[in-house]
């Protein structure tokens, strides 16, 4: 799920303060010294962001705030945040802070206008795609903030798992294809299978699959069945079972 690990970055400033974007997990007491070791030719560690709350990206930054009195910043929602950030303000130097809700509902994605750099946390990965949320309406908030990033004409893409992508539109625009392609691929398994479970529609679907990343596709599936729903295309049955709407 997390690919080679969760990628850490460390940012300074002209000041010589530094930024750490997403710490990682608790549990790797190595990483965190990493972390402080690389950023000390850097500068002073004085603001922590965290893109969003699942435990490979969030947990780290507790220590790592009480070695360095730093602050956490992060959505308004993020767990433990100190220094909520609003939508399109300046986080850190040149950073901006965009909502992109959908892989989680306190996705922030970090904007660097200047040299065309995007930080996409989980909502956009270096190889692979990205898991939804399991919230009602998540796809089509998925679809509006990979909209919202393909605007911005990226360069560089800096993703929470996986290599640096050096053709960020690029990756972006594969991404949405990819989502509309999924959602062809549930209404022809519909079509196909009659009145199905998210859990057949996964396995038809996602046939390359590892087993044990099912479960995570059924929640992808179940996250296109929902936004079909609100567009009248499908029904649900008794049973966690869907059918298309005649």
């Amino acid at each position: 799920m997390t690919l080679t690990g969760t990628n850490t970055y460390l940012i300074g400033d002209d000041s010589g303060n530094v930024a750490v974007v997403d710490p990682g997990p608790d549990d790797i007491p190595s990483h965190l010294e990493t972390i402080l070791e690389k950023a000390r030719p850097l500068g002073q560690i004085s603001v922590v962001i965290v893109t969003h709350r699942h435990l490979d990206h969030l947990p780290a930054a507790t220590p790592l705030c009480q070695r360095t009195g730093a602050e956490l910043y992060g959505h308004p929602d993020l767990p433990g945040v100190q220094h909520a950030l609003a939508d399109g303000v300046v986080a850190f130097d040149r950073l901006v802070a965009l909502y992109t809700p959908g892989h989680t509902r306190d996705s922030v994605c970090l904007w660097n206008p200047s040299d065309h750099d995007l930080f996409t946390g989980d909502l956009v990965l270096g190889t692979g795609t990205a898991v939804l949320d399991d919230a009602p309406g998540a796809l089509a908030d998925y679809l509006d903030s990979l909209d919202r990033l393909r605007e911005l004409e990226p360069r560089t893409i800096y993703p929470g798992h996986g290599p640096i992508v050096e053709d960020g539109a690029d990756k972006l625009t594969e991404y949405y294809n990819h989502r509309q392609q999924r959602v062809r691929q549930v209404v022809d398994a519909l079509e196909s299978l009659g009145p199905s479970t998210p859990e057949q529609l996964a396995a038809a679907i996602y046939v390359d699959v590892a087993p044990n990343l099912l479960p995570a596709a059924a929640r992808n599936v179940r996250a296109n069945l929902d936004m079909l729903l609100g567009q009248s295309r499908v029904e649900r049955l008794d049973g966690d079972r869907w059918q298309l709407r005649t």
